[in-house]
């Protein structure tokens, strides 16, 4: 198998997520194989998911504290993004790897992130059920507790991802913790509690964007057996995600 990789790097949050979708675009229109990509985010930024209320959020005070707020094209809760490492994997949805139902594709990717883990030096596992209670499911965060396959590290939920099936393209996006504790009180009007870690809490050192893309990559390689070619953005994948920017900016 070969696959796109572009590591983009610091970007607005806006940017980030309408990026994404040209991406999408791009793989649909079978301009792009499949990609994987790899970003951080140039200032704290919530984004939501695809179908949460925005209204749960303070934006007042989200405007004041500087936090950019953007609505992800992804499902799930809202993620802090901040001293974090970000991933997407996009393919066609019936891609010979990923295609079949959505809790494959969950496993099959979560396979490489737990390798990438190792890599970095965190022994990390796949959650095997849905986490139950009232006060998680009611919980706005997705680092409230961990979904099915989703991983955790030392009884907590380091790695978070939401997936959507759009046109025919699976998009799996997912945060690592390297150092943001999802503390999201401030920002919304009712309980914001995580249950999470993060990479410098669990190795006792700083773990920068760049050494974790280094990791996440190779854990990728492994678990796939696949090639990954360095890739830059195209210009025609440039004017769309200038297209997608207004549809995912928020605040």
């Amino acid at each position: 198998m070969t696959w796109r990789f572009i590591n983009t790097g610091r970007a607005d949050g806006a940017y980030n997520m309408a990026l994404d979708l040209a991406l999408a675009e791009s793989v649909r229109n079978k301009s792009s194989g499949p990609v994987l990509r790899f970003y951080d985010w140039e200032q704290p930024t919530i984004s939501l998911g695809y179908n949460q209320d925005a209204e749960q959020l303070d934006l007042e005070a989200c405007r004041q504290a500087g936090v950019r707020v953007v609505r992800r094209p992804t499902g799930g809760r809202a993620v802090f993004h901040f001293n974090e490492f970000t991933y997407s994997v996009i393919a066609l949805q019936d891609d010979p790897l990923l295609g079949g139902p959505v809790l494959n594709t969950y496993r099959i990717i979560a396979q490489a992130l737990v390798a990438g883990l190792s890599q970095l030096g965190i022994e990390s596992e796949l959650q095997r059920s849905q986490s139950a209670g009232a006060s998680v499911k009611d919980s706005p965060l997705c680092f409230a507790a961990a979904g099915r396959y989703e991983i955790t590290a030392s009884g907590k939920k380091i790695l978070g991802s939401a997936q959507r099936r759009i046109q025919g393209v699976i998009l799996q996006q997912g945060s690592l913790l390297l150092a943001q504790d999802q503390n999201l009180a401030p920002f919304y009007r009712q309980g914001a509690e995580a249950n999470a870690t993060t990479a410098e809490e669990l190795l006792g050192r700083k773990v920068g964007f760049e050494q974790a893309a280094a990791c996440l990559l190779q854990g990728f390689k492994n678990a796939w057996e696949a090639e990954f070619l360095q890739d830059t953005i195209t210009p025609a994948e440039q004017r769309e995600t200038e297209k997608h920017l207004a549809r995912v900016d928020i605040l």
